[in-house]
């Protein structure tokens, strides 16, 4: 390892004192740091440099805090310097939760934990430990946040380190808010805060406040909440803490609002959304529109109180289902690493019974050997060790099979779980995403109508989109219900013969509304009875999602038509429209098992399950289905059923078209 100079290690030494500064004289002492780079060779000290930069930068500057954390991490494997590589890690894990990626921060803390681990390093383990608690305080998991907070509070009062005890109580109290444990929370919370006093740590008293002021909130001490708040904001200013000072703003912005003093609240508010447009967090922006929301509702601006409650929700509906798969593929490790830690053990045992063969071989060999010298008793008595022998073989092969057979059975087990957990996710991702939409809207609306915070001229400028969103929901649901039943159980068919236009017609009533709405032409041609033979249920919902993908992706003033040309023994049914088309890359992705969807013109939402659907359906009533799509110029999608054997005489005739114009001239329905 390389050794550093005096001149260095005196270039050095001001960096254990920067915590303690100002935030100007911070900024300036990291300036000369930045300008000593210039003159530090690669190494030890020029990476002692660079950490110290990206952890001062990391709250200020994530972009610059990750920049210097990677060339320290670069130059520490170089160097096999490994104190530096673990401060590196740390910082770049720092970085990541101002960013929010506190799975990224995970992997990474864990990764220095184990080499400061590795190295009896008891103060990287105490710091360690500490941030490992606060990633799963953050990530909801207070019980599993507090077995490494307590460590490293141990470690730190062993060393008597008074400003991290002040940290490490400030973080119990966290994780004992999230667990609704208010008061044992504020115990912790008022044991950091006299240290912090007497440190005059203004920096970490920022944290405290913080957690403070949401107690107050929690338990409706609302003028508390204002000071405690207020103070946290201050010093998060102080020292140029951008997430800080972003969740502060908020926080103060959502006490000024219950306090009636809507000016402050937006000024604090504009602070916050400046705050979070440098941060990307994805978690402080859907707050920021939840606040936003309250501060519209109360200036009476229900208008744009709707608009920004309806982008909260979809943030929050994001952001659950971002952190639900984070969850998903947390468990989908731990099964595997649970996996192999079973397929390791299998293997250890069978390395043990071969090893115990092996050794017996050894004894039976050296054994025959010495009474191969002896007379024909000892001949026969190695003749019966060797079948003995022999008897041992077969039965270790038998256990060897007995084994193979039931870790097939348990991988047949594992297959048939995984599927199940496919279904339910899917089910979950859907009600959790697609479904709740539109009723969250709704429920908005409702609220703002409930309380007259809106006029009923208002309410109904929003009452065609919500009737389409439920309507589309209410299509989701049914093509999520026959694919859950699908999937689990299986469907029986159940053909019949029918009429495959009264079929249609009787469909056209239920999708004319719909029609309506987009200001599209909606018209079918089938002239007469056309008798089938086929499941009509399975067949009414293929014609009802065709139909309804076509008005999705057709924009206003298009076209959607519907037309049957009757074979010998089928019947062919093409769906045509002239809206936006499939992309080209997108279009080996329809009627596969990768869920498919995308919005329509009008941001209309679907389930990506009913194509899939339509396509097994067809397949069970032994037809066929097929597209032809040109982006921009529409697409076409068609199947075939097979005819009914004696159709019905006296052929009936059906001409049904239905003519959607501009809402100001109304509808015209015509029927032949």
């Amino acid at each position: 390892m390389l050794l550093a100079s005096p001149l260095k290690i005196c270039l050095f030494i001001p960096l254990f004192f920067l915590l303690l500064l100002p935030a100007k004289a911070q900024q300036s002492v990291n300036d000369s740091l930045e300008l000593s780079l210039v003159r530090l060779d690669r190494d030890t000290s020029r990476i002692n440099v660079l950490n110290q930069l990206s952890r001062n930068y990391f709250t200020k500057n994530p972009a610059k805090a990750s920049a210097f954390g990677r060339e320290a991490l670069h130059l520490s494997d170089s160097l096999q310097y490994t104190a530096g590589k673990i401060w590196a890690l740390r910082n770049l894990a720092l970085t990541e939760n101002s960013r929010g990626n506190l799975d990224q921060q995970m992997q990474l803390t864990l990764t220095a934990l184990r080499i400061a681990e590795s190295n009896f390093d008891d103060l990287l383990i105490g710091v360690l430990n500490n941030d490992i608690g606060n990633i799963y305080t953050e990530l909801n998991s207070p019980r599993e946040a507090l077995p490494y907070l307590r460590t490293a509070l141990n470690i730190r009062q062993k060393r008597n380190e008074h400003g991290e005890i002040g940290r490490t109580l400030n973080n119990i109290g966290s994780a004992y808010i999230a667990l609704g444990l208010l008061d044992s929370a504020m115990l912790f919370l008022e044991k950091a805060e006299k240290i912090k006093l007497e440190l005059q740590d203004h920096k970490s008293l920022a944290y405290t406040y913080e957690n403070m002021g949401m107690i107050a909130m929690m338990q409706e001490r609302m003028a508390e909440a204002l000071h405690f708040h207020t103070l946290s904001l201050d010093y998060y200013k102080e020292s140029q803490n951008l997430p800080g000072i972003a969740k502060a703003s908020m926080n103060l912005a959502e006490v000024q609002i219950m306090h009636g003093n809507l000016k402050d609240a937006a000024r604090n508010l504009g602070l916050a959304d400046s705050s979070n447009a440098m941060l990307k967090n994805a978690k402080n922006e859907m707050i920021y529109y939840k606040v936003k929301y309250e501060l519209d509702s109360a200036k009476k601006d229900y208008a744009a109180a709707f608009e920004n409650y309806k982008a909260y929700s979809n943030r929050s509906f994001d952001y659950f289902n971002a952190e639900k798969g984070k969850q998903i593929s947390r468990s989908q490790e731990k099964y595997e690493a649970e996996k192999k830690q079973r397929e390791n053990i299998m293997l250890k045992k069978e390395q043990h019974m071969h090893l115990a063969t092996i050794q017996q071989q050894k004894v039976l060999v050296m054994s025959a050997v010495a009474l191969f010298l002896a007379l024909l008793l000892i001949t026969v008595m190695v003749y019966r060790l060797y079948k003995k022998q022999q008897d041992l073989y077969q039965e270790l092969n038998n256990k060897t099979r007995e084994v193979s057979s039931q870790n097939q059975i348990i991988l047949e087990q594992n297959t048939t779980l995984e599927n199940l957990n496919q279904v339910k996710d899917k089910i979950f991702s859907v009600i959790s995403h697609d479904l709740r939409s539109p009723l969250a809207i709704l429920e908005g609306l409702l609220f703002l109508l409930k309380d007259e915070k809106i006029d009923q001229q208002q309410f109904s400028k929003y009452t065609d989109e919500l009737w389409r969103d439920v309507k589309n929901t209410a299509y989701m649901m049914d093509n999520m219900l026959q694919w859950a039943s699908n999937q689990m159980k299986g469907i029986g068919v159940k053909p019949d013969d029918f009429d495959l236009t009264i079929l249609l017609n009787k469909e056209f009533e239920l999708l004319q509304t719909l029609a309506k709405q987009k200001d599209v032409v909606l018209s079918h041609h089938l002239e007469q009875s056309i008798m089938v033979y086929a499941d009509p249920d399975m067949i009414k919902l293929v014609l009802r999602n065709l139909i309804n993908n076509a008005i999705k992706f057709t924009p206003s003033g298009g076209e959607v038509s519907i037309s049957a040309q009757v074979q010998k023994y089928r019947v062919e049914v093409t769906v045509k429209d002239n809206g936006m088309g499939i992309p080209v890359e997108n279009q080996h992705r329809i009627f596969s098992n990768i869920y498919y969807s995308t919005t329509g013109t009008q941001n209309e939402k679907g389930c990506g399950l009913g194509l899939n659907l339509s396509k097994d359906f067809i397949e069970r009533n032994h037809g066929q289905i097929w597209f032809e799509s040109y982006p921009g110029a529409g697409s076409s999608f068609s199947f075939t059923i097979p005819r009914a054997e004696e159709p019905e005489h006296g052929p009936r005739t059906y001409s049904t078209m239905i003519v959607q114009d501009h809402p100001i001239t109304g509808v015209h329905i015509l029927r032949r």
